[in-house]
C-alpha cells in the first residue's frame, strides 16, 4: 500500500508538471502567433492567419491541462524540485531607433 501511495504521489506530481508546461506552451504559442502576424511577405500585405483553429487548439490544451490538474487535486503531491519559469522569452525594445532597414517592417 505504501508503494502504491508513493506511485500515486509521483503520478500526481508529474501531471501537475505537465499541466504547468502545457499552459506555458499555450501562452507562448499565442505570443508567437501575435508576433508572426506583424510581418508581411512580398506583396501579399499580410496573409490571413488560421486563427480559429489555433484558438480551438489552445482551448483544447487548456481544457486538458485543467482536467489533469483537477484529477491530481485530491492528494497533495510531494514537492517537486523543478523551478517555475516566469514568462520566459525575450523583451525587445521596438520603440524608436528606427533606420532605413526598419521602414519595410513598420505597420501601416
Amino acid at each position: 500500500i505504501q508503494q502504491l501511495d508513493k506511485v500515486t504521489q509521483q503520478n500526481a506530481a508529474a501531471s501537475e508538471e505537465v499541466s504547468a508546461t502545457s499552459e506555458e506552451l499555450a501562452a507562448q504559442a499565442e505570443q508567437l502567433q501575435s508576433t508572426i502576424a506583424f510581418f508581411r511577405l512580398g506583396n501579399e500585405g499580410g496573409a490571413a492567419v488560421a486563427q480559429p483553429s489555433v484558438d480551438r487548439a489552445v482551448k483544447q490544451l487548456r481544457g486538458k491541462a485543467s482536467a489533469m490538474a483537477s484529477a491530481a487535486q485530491p492528494r497533495k503531491a510531494a514537492p517537486s524540485s523543478t523551478k517555475k519559469v516566469s514568462n520566459g522569452g525575450f523583451a525587445f525594445d521596438l520603440d524608436g531607433g528606427e533606420d532605413n532597414e526598419d521602414r519595410a517592417f513598420i505597420r501601416s
